[in-house]
């Protein structure tokens, strides 16, 4: 059930700044063609928000399991060589996402403490920065998750179902 909860917090996540990025570059667009007139606020909003939708997105292909990975390499892999490398890989990412939560939380931090605002709306920055922490923390949610499920079906398999493992 808090899967499933967290999982429409994460869908929502993407696809609210995805369609207010949509609509903004719609409306945009327009402006330009019947007035000849570009709204300078819209390129702030989607190059903003577009931070939301790349973590969350980034956060979905996790849970998923749609990220690109050395397939060639580990399908051919068996038994420990592939529990090693499970954790291994989980742990690599694990470390790049932890790097992005502490240095988020440091930019957004700093942004908040000196109220900076976004140029052409004045809306405070930390508010499009904090999808990085946020991103992070939910990451290495799913990814530990992910090695969980994975390591446990590679130990309760035999040769037959671990090759089918990384698929």
């Amino acid at each position: 059930m808090a899967n499933r909860i967290l999982s429409g917090i994460e869908n929502t996540l993407a696809a609210l700044p995805f369609a207010v990025v949509a609509a903004v570059a719609f409306v945009n667009v327009i402006s330009r063609y019947f007035f000849n007139a570009s709204l300078a606020f819209t390129t702030e909003i989607t190059v903003n928000l577009v931070a939301w939708t790349v973590m969350m997105g980034a956060v979905i292909g996790i849970r998923e399991g749609a990220h690109l990975g050395f397939s060639a390499l580990y399908d051919r892999m068996r038994g420990t060589t592939r529990l090693v490398m499970t954790v291994l890989s989980t742990a690599a990412v694990l470390a790049f996402l932890a790097v992005l939560l502490v240095f988020g939380i440091e930019l957004a931090a700093e942004q908040a403490q000196r109220g900076r605002g976004t140029p052409a709306i004045d809306v405070p920055q930390w508010l499009f920065t904090i999808a990085l922490p946020v991103g992070a923390l939910l990451g290495a949610h799913r990814a530990i998750q992910a090695c969980h499920a994975q390591l446990r079906g590679l130990r309760g398999a035999g040769p037959a179902a671990q090759e089918g493992a990384g698929s």
